[in-house]
């Protein structure tokens, strides 16, 4: 039906491009690295820095967000499973494999590669199973591909998900994904007391549920009109809740310290509310109120370019890290105390090239042969 669920399900909501934009450029700074002991003054971007893990949640949020509207799109169609996992490789598989066959097999032959990277080698099969996030916390990483550990937990959601949107829908499916949360938060609690090593608690993919449960439950709520127009009608109040807990969680984790155990546990849990709730209203904020510039910059051009580039880019800023940091660091020595700055930002350039060649050259001709996909 014109202007029904199954049709709003399937609008594009360009704010969420932005926000797409705004967890890329969290991360790579994040994992560049650089700012543990810089000068005083870069002490703004070192804290931000320290924090761009949270990029990371903040994707869990939007998968899940944009993967369950698509889902209860097509939830009747005869079509359903086999046009989500088509749609999904298509996405994925092209950019991920050709990856991992430049980096693990074909550079091996023609670079000279450290003994320890080749001997990290030796456990690329979780690589190319998407399981990688069960075996990194116990020493099988993978020199130049640590990040690819989130892209487990996303495929294993991708793997499971569609079935459970197919059993249950509406207030079901809200109640499945509110025990989804619960279950995420006692599972890493119950770890935290029984002493499991941080990084499984940060990487196992039940622990990460509660991110993409509430980006799920954010989605059932945007199809719901009366749900949509009390969410329009106080974005002033749902914004500053959702800023108020950022600012809360920064505090109470330590400036969002990654494997501080009041993240681990509570705080990993209501960061992901916060951001399901800019996720839900970023796109509805309407002009002439509280948080509309809030919305006008996250729909932005560069910010959105970024964010349609964002997944070449996480795939490609640690492999870039690893192959030129050293030669760029010892380049930008002349910069003294902005070094670290311009580092960063040196990879977030490349990144974003790099993203940008991938999508033109290589990504966009396998997205269209979705149009092939019913």
């Amino acid at each position: 039906m014109p202007g029904g669920p199954d049709s709003k399900a399937r609008e594009h909501i360009p704010a969420l491009d932005g926000l797409r934009g705004v967890a890329i450029l969290l991360v790579i700074p994040h994992n560049a690295d650089v700012f543990s002991n810089s000068a005083p003054w870069l002490w703004p971007m070192a804290l931000l820095a320290h924090a761009g893990w949270i990029g990371v949640q903040l994707f869990f949020v939007l998968s899940g967000f944009l993967i369950t509207r698509n889902l209860l799109a097509s939830r009747g169609d005869s079509h359903y499973l086999r046009s989500f996992y088509a749609r999904r490789a298509l996405r994925i598989f092209p950019l991920y494999f050709l990856t991992l066959f430049v980096g693990l097999v074909l550079l091996p032959q023609l670079l000279t590669y450290s003994r320890g990277a080749l001997v990290s080698h030796q456990h690329q099969v979780w690589l190319w199973t998407f399981t990688s996030n069960w075996t990194q916390p116990f020493g099988a990483d993978v020199s130049g591909f640590s990040h690819f550990w989130s892209l487990a937990v996303e495929e294993q959601f991708y793997l499971v998900w569609p079935f459970v949107v197919l059993l249950v829908a509406g207030k079901r499916l809200l109640w499945t994904c509110g025990a989804l949360v619960l279950i995420a938060l006692l599972f890493r609690a119950f770890m935290q007391k029984s002493g499991a090593a941080p990084d499984m608690i940060y990487m196992f993919t039940v622990c990460r549920m509660d991110a993409l449960a509430m980006g799920a439950a954010m989605a059932v709520v945007s199809l719901s009109a009366p749900a949509m127009q009390w969410i329009t009608g106080h974005s002033r109040t749902v914004l500053a809740v959702a800023f108020g807990v950022l600012l809360a969680v920064a505090v109470y984790s330590h400036s969002y310290s990654a494997f501080d155990p009041h993240t681990l546990v509570l705080g990993q849990t209501l960061l992901a509310a916060a951001f399901a709730l800019l996720v839900v209203s970023a796109g509805s904020i309407p002009p002439g109120t509280f948080g509309h510039a809030f919305r006008r910059l996250l729909e932005m051009g560069w910010l959105r370019r970024v964010g349609r580039y964002s997944f070449a880019m996480y795939v490609f800023h640690l492999p870039l890290t690893n192959a030129f940091g050293t030669p760029i660091h010892e380049a930008l020595a002349f910069a003294g105390s902005a070094t670290p700055l311009l580092y960063a930002l040196s990879f977030i350039l490349l990144s974003f090239l790099a993203g940008m060649a991938s999508y033109h050259l290589l990504e966009k001709h396998f997205l269209a042969l979705k149009r092939l996909v019913p």
